[in-house]
């Protein structure tokens, strides 16, 4: 089945699709990452028609930064903090004590069952009162399930089970958020398709789940960084989250605080998304130890590595004779890419090579407060010289130029831009994290190891990516081995066709009668 898209916001009724994909904050509206990599899904299977359900933070209007593939039917835009609105003067008959049970089945165990008690409830109709204000039953909306005297009760109730000895007013906004982001999920429709994929937990599997639970048909998640791994990362490091029980450094206080609830609550959704698939896919190994950990039944994970299209990067040119010496990140600019480790460990690279020239190629509208620290410590260290941002461009264009390929995440699960160095014959130096090393080194199964093909180097340590960086643009044979040594692997472990046929795979047994 294919055709030209319709987009919206989920009014009307879209086509049945074969694969309904849902997808957070990425795709169609960002560009790079796991956007490329869904974009590239679509295409690969034309015979198989998608529909997208896009869940965004709010209602802004985003402008796609993909043109629509043909067998892409529908545009689902699903904002996880809607305008709610005040609930009317009528009152939902809703049992807050049973509301509480299940929500902290859901937050404190991420129960399937109660998830499932809680789907039931939210489209079940239901009466108000007083009664000649309430009409006819209907289901609890958005607003009711946010603001009602049932939702406050709940809330507080919750507040009183979970986390009594965390800061109440930090506690409400934290529930406005991730409960909140629940509550819409449950109140979007669900478009009609014969499979959902996630392309993650959070509320992106949860959504799933749910299409699951109603629709009864099969269900399947793609993990390509762990995202409750992530989610840990990011309020670990958040700021704007007060800490307010002083657990100590005993490690025996058993004392729940906000930023634990954030990351707990996280963890749950992912046991709720993991229990309601049929298949949960990731793309190397190592992976599922982390899966595994969170509740996912072993009996239902694989590994479907990315895959990369070889003949895009044959025809490169070689780089112009004279051209400097150049080592590139190519990513967002954004804190979990560690943008600041790359620009201090220029300050080594041009100490060392003092003609070398830095490149930051990526998007940097996405976080404008950190692309502008990393402006000011390109400043504050006087690399105006060898450092530049050049926005996102065409990474076709710019791959000739490339004599070293840098990766200074701080999380990662299996980089494209890796394999696409590689399938260019460009070595790379990357942080340990997700699967860079087995790219890089070789997997334990790799017989015989095709060589080294670059350098892995510890997390957030400037000094190390420097050297590392400085060892490949100083010796030429170096380079060469590595970058050649990296295609070999590339070509033979991570071709676009071996990964376009396991999800073909994937997608047949899930769509099987």
């Amino acid at each position: 089945m294919t055709g030209r898209p319709a987009t919206g916001t989920g009014a009307g009724s879209p086509a049945m699709v074969d694969v309904c994909l849902v997808v957070e904050g990425c795709y169609p509206f960002i560009s790079g990452g796991v956007s490329s990599w869904l974009d590239w899904l679509i295409r690969s299977q034309p015979e198989i028609s998608f529909g997208v359900v896009a869940l965004t933070s709010d209602l802004r209007p985003r402008k796609p930064a993909y043109d629509s593939p043909p067998n892409s039917l529908f545009l689902q835009v699903l904002p996880l903090s809607p305008v709610a609105g005040k609930p009317g003067l009528a009152q939902p008959k809703i049992d807050s004590d049973r509301l509480t049970d299940i929500m902290c089945g859901i937050l404190d165990r991420g129960d399937l069952a109660a998830f499932a008690d809680l789907v039931a409830l939210s489209t079940t109709p239901v009466r108000r009162r007083p009664a000649i204000l309430g009409g006819a039953p209907a289901p609890p909306s958005y607003a009711e399930m946010m603001g009602s005297q049932a939702a406050w009760r709940t809330m507080l109730g919750c507040y009183a089970r979970l986390c009594p000895e965390a800061s109440f007013p930090d506690f409400f906004w934290a529930w406005r958020n991730l409960v909140g982001g629940l509550f819409a999920l449950l109140a979007a429709p669900i478009p009609p398709a014969r499979t959902y994929h996630a392309i993650s937990t959070g509320y992106a599997g949860l959504f799933t789940a749910r299409a699951a639970l109603q629709t009864g048909r099969r269900a399947a998640i793609t993990e390509h960084g762990i995202y409750t791994n992530e989610r840990r990362i990011d309020l670990v490091m958040a700021d704007w989250i007060n800490d307010t029980v002083q657990t100590g450094l005993g490690g025996t206080d058993d004392r729940i605080d906000v930023r634990d609830f954030w990351i707990r609550t996280f963890e749950a959704y992912a046991r709720i998304a993991y229990a309601g698939a049929e298949q949960v896919t990731t793309l190397y190994g190592e992976n599922q130890t982390m899966q595994r950990a969170i509740g996912a039944n072993s009996s239902k994970l694989r590994v479907i590595p990315n895959g990369i299209d070889m003949t895009r990067f044959q025809a490169l040119k070689a780089a112009p004779p004279g051209h400097r010496p150049t080592a590139a990140l190519i990513g967002r600019v954004v804190p979990i890419k560690d943008i600041e480790a790359f620009v201090a460990a220029a300050a080594i690279i041009r100490r060392d090579i003092p003609g070398a020239e830095v490149l930051v190629i990526g998007p940097t509208d996405e976080d404008e407060a950190y692309f502008a620290l990393c402006q000011r410590r390109v400043d504050e260290l006087g690399l105006q010289d060898t450092v530049r941002f050049t926005g996102k461009v065409n990474i076709l264009d710019v791959m000739p130029e490339i004599d070293v390929l840098v990766l200074t995440s701080i999380s990662e699960a299996q980089p494209l831009v890796l394999l696409e160095a590689g399938a260019a014959g460009i070595p790379c130096v990357a942080t340990d994290v997700g699967s860079c090393r087995e790219i890089l080194e070789g997997a334990p199964d790799e017989l015989p190891n095709l060589g080294l093909g670059g350098r892995i180097v510890p997390v957030m340590d400037s000094d190390a990516i420097g050297k590392a960086v400085v060892e490949l643009l100083g010796d030429g044979a170096l380079r060469r081995s590595c970058g050649e040594a990296l295609r070999r692997r590339v070509a033979t472990r991570f071709t676009s066709k071996s990964a376009s046929d396991q999800y073909r795979a994937l997608y047949a047994d899930l769509i099987r009668p």
